[in-house]
């Protein structure tokens, strides 16, 4: 045997036994897991929604220059829209109660769900909020009367790295429903 033929014959031996089929209790315990990290997530961007609110309004109740006013009411706005968005979208479902195969399609497709809430993220997370803050900035250059082009640009790289962040977690979630399918493949 070759060198070649030995790697390939040890490579196809470690896929072999890396595919067992999941047991019930793990697979119930990777759910959970799923439904934990997601139910966490939420809440911190709740708590992190509820404080821009609370800034915004305040910028909104005390900078006098209306443009500025109308930025931080659509902020506002805006959040409130990622939060229903994030609540419809993302928000982590009941687990079944039954084990095996049902839970199995269930945890595949809540994997599949957080996988497209991320990936379409840019839209429903990131959009809402870009109105309000070019008026919010805009109001406040204006206001100043300095035109500073750098805390655009700044703002649309913390955007792409908002959006940049999410794809990444939803080609992560990708690889474990690839990983899921490979499983049932083998059973099957």
């Amino acid at each position: 045997m070759s060198i070649d033929e030995d790697a390939r014959l040890l490579w196809r031996e470690q896929a072999a036994t890396a595919l067992q089929p999941l047991p019930a209790d793990a697979l119930a315990a990777q759910a959970r897991r799923l439904q934990h990290t997601v139910g966490r997530r939420n809440r911190r961007e709740t708590v992190a929604a509820v404080l821009v609110v609370v800034v915004f309004l305040g910028y909104a109740w005390f900078f006098p220059y209306w443009l500025t006013k109308l930025g931080a009411l659509l902020n506002v706005a805006g959040v409130g829209v990622m939060l229903w968005q994030l609540q419809r979208r993302a928000s982590a479902r009941q687990q079944p109660e039954a084990l095996g195969a049902s839970l199995l399609q269930f945890h595949r497709a809540e994997l599949a769900r957080q996988r497209d809430a991320l990936r379409s993220a840019w839209r429903w997370y990131v959009a809402p909020v870009v109105p309000g803050l070019v008026l919010f900035l805009s109001g406040r250059q204006i206001e100043n009367g300095q035109w500073q082009p750098w805390s655009f640009v700044i703002t649309a790289l913390v955007m792409a790295g908002v959006v940049w962040i999410n794809r990444r977690a939803a080609r992560q979630l990708q690889r474990e429903i690839d990983a899921l399918d490979e499983l049932t493949k083998e059973t099957a």
